[in-house]
């Protein structure tokens, strides 16, 4: 044995022997929480023993009338009457999170603003493109702006659930006009809230969960498993993956989280 090897391995041993520190739990506020990708993240956060504050207009689910939100266990703080196409939301999340400090705000809440039919170049209209920014682009700077004093700084995190639907460069189909080009404008948000809030030490990601089986756009989970949904739990484990590595070295990335097997970098 080389000479101060066995001193070596004695400490190495020791040291694995020592009880490990638990992770320092984490506060989340998570937007659009009653069904789909965010009713999950919340189960999942609130698994580990994050503590959660889940907003939604009512916890029932739009789609099935079911609410399945208040009874997710753990440290979840459910936050009702929140509409984030409204201008006074900001004023409903600074009431109900008062004296809150949160690690990590997740702009989860979003809509197909109208059925694909009606996104045709020939079907599309004005109405439908203005509900698509107010729930997808604008609503997250509503929310940003109204609880950006309460982000932890240094080390906040900002995380943006976008698609690649609103990628530019994988645009090779056209259509969906009102959701195409609220998720590209809300990429655009996300680029330019990272710049600014890189100096406080808040880091900032888009993320793209890719074709999930909830009801979001009008099919049932079912009918998108058919023609190749991925399911809803390991997907959300690919967002999780995703926000935890999230740090400043990487902020203002668009990922995709691949379904939960391995992060990979989105195009824009």
């Amino acid at each position: 044995m080389l000479a101060g090897a066995g001193a070596g391995l004695a400490a190495a041993s020791a040291a694995l022997s020592l009880p490990r520190a638990e992770p320092a739990k984490k506060t989340y506020l998570v937007t659009g929480c009653s069904a789909g990708l965010g009713l999950e993240l919340v189960r999942q956060l609130a698994a580990r023993g994050d503590r959660v504050y889940a907003t939604c207009r009512t916890p029932a689910a739009s789609a099935s009338g079911v609410d399945e939100l208040s009874q997710v266990a753990g440290d979840v703080v459910l936050v009702q009457g929140v509409d984030v196409t409204s201008d006074s939301v900001g004023e409903t999340l600074k009431a109900a999170l008062a004296g809150v400090k949160l690690d990590c705000i997740v702009h989860n809440a979003g809509g197909f603003a109208a059925s694909r039919a009606e996104q045709k170049l020939d079907t599309i209209c004005m109405d439908a493109m203005r509900r698509g920014f107010e729930l997808n682009t604008l609503s997250v700077l509503r929310v940003t702006q109204a609880l950006l004093p309460q982000l932890s700084a240094p080390g906040g995190k900002l995380v943006v659930i976008s698609s690649m639907i609103g990628s530019i460069a994988d645009n090779s189909s056209g259509g969906m006009y009102a959701y195409r080009t609220s998720k590209a404008a809300v990429n655009m948000v996300s680029k330019s809230l990272a710049n600014d809030l890189k100096p406080q030490g808040i880091a900032v990601v888009a993320i793209s969960p890719g074709f999930v089986a909830t009801h979001f756009g009008g099919m049932s989970p079912e009918q998108k498993m058919k023609v190749g949904a991925k399911p809803v739990t390991p997907s959300v484990r690919g967002i999780v993956e995703a926000i935890d590595a999230l740090e400043l070295s990487n902020t203002g990335s668009f990922v995709h989280t691949n379904y939960g097997d391995g992060l990979q970098p989105a195009p824009w």
